[in-house]
């Protein structure tokens, strides 16, 4: 019970070790679960930053009152749920880390804030804050510019504003410089003129309240490394870090986890298969004897195929059984050979006789209607002649008679010559059946030229028929093989579509290709024609199946070209329906040698 023992203990390691997997498997789920939840939590985290970093930016684009509301909902709802739900440290590092990001996380709200204060005060538009007042002192001196009709100051007062737009939307200090040029140009004029104290305490609004506009800027921070812009980058820098310090931390820490676990897992299993392998080497030094003599003994009879040997193997282990079965399975196999020997005689000597019944009927049906007209024309130039000598012996013979004696002669004896001739062709086909010597010898020849030469020879049957013919064939191809067998077989299957492919109000086109694959030579013979029907192609080949009978076909020719294909080339042929309209007859066959000329 040697492999019993094998399984029981393969057992009991297999299950200690499934074991030993599905605890560390289990473990190392549950820590990545953990570390899936962490890396959730920190993306959440990240993304509501993220959000807030846009909505940050629209403000800043934007000014407009729906920015800040954004803005305040996405701090009182998604920062303020996330800042009241932190992470669960498991490490003091942790701990420190999470507390660092939640006040940096404060810091950064608070100078939002501090920016949606500024900006507020500033004006979010021009109709509100600051803006709204400086703006309005600037039209108090145009309307009182035209109330005195003051072009100088009109002039002015319009070129201050468009400097203070400029800077508004470009914030460069150049504009800044010719801003505050105008402005003293207008208070000399003011001055020099002597226009009024309103109009200057206009001015002095206008310019205290436009110099409070731009020092908000300046805090602001006009471009993104200035001020409080600046600040927020920075924090939204250290944010952004310390979320990507948490989420290294945590991974890191279920990483070594897990290794852990599969550690002490490969342990176990290390342990449990060296035991294992143990118990094999020692299992295995007592049954390669048994396996050795068995494989040996299987060997002679696979080389020698003499399965009358025996293993001679009779323990009672599980080897022992097997030789036992190996020499029953011999024993069987040896009396079926015996049986499948007698069967396939008998099926050979029965296939003969049935393809030699069946070729002599065929034979003899296709002789039997040129023997019979012969037979027929004889019978009746005997019958004349009779005739003829009886009227000659009595004196009765008139020219009249005479003439129609010569006439039913002349015609007896055309059917006589024309059915001997088709009896003797059929004879010769049939000959050429059985004859292969003839195309046994083989020699180097260009297949194209070939081929040329043969289409050539045929042509004035293509002018009978009204048909073309195209070749599609390599110049250089050069081939060793059998060329008296290749000529008989394309000029077969050539004839053959000359005859049956024919159809009114279409020209009939005969295709010859051939092309070479992997050593072999593929060679296609195609016409345009009505194809065959799909239950004459299996039969295609068997000797005397022709659809035109009455036309002088004897239904030899495929069983001919089958012949040369197998017998002389070696090779083999099919024929197939073509998917548009047509047959192409396929030939394969591997020469002795192809060369390029």
């Amino acid at each position: 019970m040697k492999l019993q023992r094998f399984a029981t203990w393969l057992l009991g390691s297999a299950v200690l070790i499934i074991g030993s997997l599905i605890a560390a498997t289990t473990y190392v789920y549950f820590s990545l679960h953990t570390l899936t939840d962490v890396q959730r939590q920190v993306q959440q985290y990240q993304s509501s930053v993220d959000r807030l970093v846009i909505l940050k930016n629209e403000l800043l684009l934007n000014r407009d009152e729906a920015s800040v509301q954004a803005l305040h909902r996405q701090i009182d709802s998604h920062i303020a749920a996330q800042l009241s739900n932190p992470f669960n440290a498991q490490t003091h590092a942790q701990s420190a880390l999470i507390t660092e990001t939640q006040q940096a996380l404060e810091e950064y709200i608070a100078h939002l804030n501090t920016l949606v204060s500024l900006l507020t005060r500033m004006g979010l538009n021009e109709d509100k804050g600051l803006r709204q007042h400086f703006r309005a002192q600037a039209h108090k001196l145009q309307e009182l510019a035209e109330e005195q009709n003051n072009v100088t100051l009109n002039n002015e007062v319009l070129e201050l504003r468009r400097r203070e737009k400029d800077y508004l939307m470009r914030f460069d200090d150049q504009y800044l410089a010719q801003h505050r040029q105008h402005y003293d140009a207008i208070l000399t004029l003011i001055e020099r003129q002597q226009l009024g104290n309103s109009a200057s305490r206009i001015l002095k609004s206008y310019g205290q309240n436009f110099a409070e506009v731009v020092a908000l800027f300046n805090r602001i921070g006009v471009h993104g490394d200035e001020g409080i812009r600046q600040t927020l980058r920075q924090q939204e820098s250290r944010i952004e870090d310390l979320l990507q310090r948490l989420d290294i931390q945590y991974t890191q820490t279920q990483i070594d986890d897990a290794l852990l676990a599969i550690t002490a897992t490969l342990v176990v299993v290390v342990l449990v298969a060296v035991v294992l392998l143990a118990f094999l080497q020692l299992l295995s030094m007592r049954v390669n004897d048994s396996l050795t003599r068995l494989h040996r003994q299987i060997r002679q009879v696979m080389d020698e195929e003499d399965f009358s040997s025996r293993t001679g193997l009779d323990g009672r282990d599980e080897i022992g059984r097997l030789g036992q079965d190996i020499d029953q399975l011999f024993a069987f196999i040896e009396e079926l050979l015996e049986r499948l020997a007698n069967a396939q005689n008998k099926l050979v000597e029965e296939a003969k006789l049935a393809s030699l019944g069946s070729m002599v009927s065929g034979f003899a049906h296709e002789l039997n209607t040129p023997i019979g007209v012969a037979i027929t024309s004889q019978s009746l130039l005997k019958d004349q002649f009779s005739l003829l000598k009886t009227d000659f012996s009595s004196g009765k013979l008139k020219k009249h008679t005479l003439s129609a004696l010569i006439d039913n002669a002349e015609q007896s004896l055309a059917l006589l010559e024309n059915n001997l001739n088709r009896s003797a062709s059929l004879i010769d086909t049939f000959k050429m059946m059985a004859a292969q010597n003839q195309y046994d010898k083989e020699g180097l020849f260009n297949v194209r030229t070939t081929v040329s030469h043969i289409m050539t020879s045929l042509q004035s049957e293509f002018d009978s028929a009204v048909a073309i013919y195209h070749i599609d064939i390599d110049e250089q191809l050069e081939i060793i093989s059998s060329p008296a067998a290749l000529t008989h077989i394309i000029t077969c299957c050539v004839r053959n579509s000359l005859m049956h492919g024919k159809t009114s109000g279409r020209t009939l086109e005969v295709g010859i290709r051939v092309k070479e694959q992997n050593g072999a030579l593929h060679l296609f013979i195609e016409d345009n024609g009505p194809g065959i029907e799909e239950p004459l192609l299996n039969k295609a080949f068997e000797p005397f199946i022709t659809t035109k009978r009455h036309e002088g076909g004897t239904g030899l020719g495929l069983a001919i070209v089958y012949n040369l294909v197998r017998s002389n080339l070696d090779g083999q042929i099919t024929l197939h329906n073509l998917p548009q309209r047509g047959l192409s007859v396929h030939v394969t066959f591997t020469p002795k040698s192809i060369q390029r000329g």
